[in-house]
């Protein structure tokens, strides 16, 4: 059906508001191929992977029960959607604009994109998912980041095409290259990691690793709450024999920053308040950098500014999160620190 056909089909008829958990499958037309033809893929949604919390300085804290991932219904809505161009490639996947065929639950839902992940990266966008729903629960999404309708997985082996025979590639994979990757040695000594976690480590052959992962970092990382010990997740690695197929649909969002000529500490102070604004949520992005802000494509409100921003904040499969209380405010100010960011040599991609 084509969008205009959707839209007409439509026309008087109710529509309902969309959340992260309105769905409980998506399926994407074209996403696979059996032979020579393009064939639809059909993913449940997952749980999300959450981050044990960050701290500065360690404070005992009762459970945080909203740290848990979202649950699952088999009861929501499906959507169907296609691809219709890629968008970007980064280090965790595939960014694609999509359009929607078929939405079982005729909700107002925006343009959107799916961020495909690379096979050995599914944890990790698994991972970006618990962001995306930690800023929906602390009302922050559609407003400093983009809105999120779903993470999203399917095994490899269980995808068939219209006949019931196995697909034989995903498409968007072929010109990638697929790997199990490697941790770093659990020996690594501490004295090699900087106290000043504002920069994300890079070090080769751990990028596919969760910053939290490495066991030297344990000071800084604390699942007191078995969050993260206690999701599948945790255990999951990538295999070369059956990669999983994993897809986080978002709102579509305009282009990457720029500096516009006359207007650019303007434009980078609505970013610091972009910025202060998910510090007050504890969430630390920790890969700030310009091509990771994108312009907003509308002007929702922000209730501390009180008033829209002109920017989103995206990518956060390298970020952490604190929680904020008076009981730990080294660790709330801490998160605030990212601010400082915004503007300088890193921001730039200068280092």
């Amino acid at each position: 059906m084509q969008a205009g056909g959707r839209d007409q089909t439509l026309q008087n008829i109710p529509v309902h508001e969309v959340s992260i958990s309105t769905f409980s499958s998506l399926s994407v037309n074209g996403l696979g191929h059996s032979g020579d033809n393009a064939t639809k893929i059909t993913l449940p949604r997952s749980q999300s992977f959450p981050a044990p919390r960050f701290v500065r300085s360690y404070v005992p804290l009762p459970r945080i029960e909203s740290w848990a991932p979202l649950s699952l219904s088999n009861n929501g809505g499906h959507l169907e959607i296609e691809l219709t161009g890629k968008i970007s490639e980064g280090r965790v996947g595939l960014v694609y604009s999509a359009r929607v065929i078929h939405d079982t639950t005729r909700s107002d839902l925006p343009d959107l994109c799916v961020k495909l992940a690379k096979a050995e990266y599914s944890r990790t966008l698994a991972r970006e998912a618990w962001f995306y729903e930690q800023l929906a629960l602390d009302g922050c999404e559609g407003v400093i980041s983009p809105r999120c309708f779903g993470f999203f997985t399917v095994p490899f082996k269980d995808c068939l095409d219209i006949k019931g025979q196995p697909i034989s590639r995903v498409e968007p994979w072929e010109n990638i290259e697929l790997y199990t990757p490697k941790p770093d040695s659990d020996d690594s000594d501490e004295s090699d990691v900087e106290e000043n976690t504002d920069e994300p480590d890079n070090s080769e052959g751990t990028d596919w690793w969760l910053p939290d992962d490495r066991p030297y970092l344990d000071k800084y990382f604390k699942d007191d709450d078995g969050w993260k010990s206690g999701s599948p997740w945790n255990e999951w690695r990538a295999s070369s024999s059956d990669p999983l197929i994993s897809v986080l649909v978002l709102e579509k969002l305009g282009k990457a920053y720029y500096s516009p000529k006359g207007q650019e500490e303007e434009e980078l102070n609505d970013i610091r308040d972009v910025v202060h604004d998910l510090g007050s949520t504890g969430i630390m992005h920790k890969d700030l950098r310009y091509n990771n802000i994108v312009r907003a494509s509308t002007d929702a409100i922000c209730p501390h500014h009180q008033r829209p921003h002109r920017w989103r904040l995206v990518d956060f499969d390298m970020a952490a999160k604190t929680f904020v209380t008076p009981a730990a405010p080294a660790d709330a100010k801490y998160a605030m620190l990212q601010v400082r960011l915004i503007g300088q040599a890193y921001f730039w991609g200068w280092i």
